[in-house]
């Protein structure tokens, strides 16, 4: 089996489908929604990719005109795959795969001032609901490292409306699968602002 590029530079083009137990990647459908919505703001945007498992939201991203991704994935394997799947499809340039485990990622990100991302995807293993909340925190608090996130979730998901940080925008559904749009909170933004000044 294999998972196709739908758009972009590397368009039409496949990269092996994952073959270890427990890791589902994120179908064609809802990858379509997700960057047909993105749209236009993909292109030039740092995107972060967390519980990145095939690769294929990262390597869709910089097939589509991202200036760089950065993927979290905690399975070696996975991220050795990805790799390889990026030199494949001539998407190394910008490319950078992490492993390790998801919230050590974020804090090692949060780390590093020079880390920050306009767009960031997120799919944990969805039995695992204390991780949702948990990424959701880490990604948002006490700084947000980026702009919006998207989350996958199992349709029925009881999706948190807020964040310390941020707010739901958005829900789509496709099937089993629900996409969860959150933003940094513009409000709490301005509010910290104000006391700077």
């Amino acid at each position: 089996m294999s998972l196709r590029i739908i758009g972009g530079a590397a368009r039409s083009r496949r990269i092996p489908s994952p073959e270890e137990a427990g890791v589902r990647p994120t179908g064609e459908r809802v990858r379509e929604a997700l960057f047909n919505i993105w749209g236009s703001a993909l292109e030039g945007a740092r995107v972060l990719d967390l519980c990145a498992g095939s690769g294929a939201i990262s390597l869709e991203a910089l097939s589509r005109g991202a200036a760089g991704v950065l993927a979290v994935e905690k399975n070696p394997r996975l991220c050795a795959a990805m790799r390889r799947n990026a030199e494949a499809l001539g998407l190394t340039d910008g490319f950078e795969v992490r492993c390790a485990d998801v919230i050590t990622g974020i804090r090692r990100i949060q780390a590093e001032s020079s880390h920050r991302f306009d767009l960031a995807f997120a799919d944990p293993p969805w039995r695992e609901e204390g991780l949702r909340q948990e990424l959701l925190d880490a990604v948002f608090a006490p700084e947000p490292i980026c702009a919006s996130l998207v989350m996958e979730a199992p349709r029925g998901v009881a999706a948190r409306s807020e964040v310390s940080g941020a707010r739901l925008v958005r829900e789509r559904r496709y099937g089993d699968t629900c996409l969860l749009f959150y933003e940094v909170d513009a409000v709490g933004e301005s509010a910290k602002d104000d006391e700077l000044k």
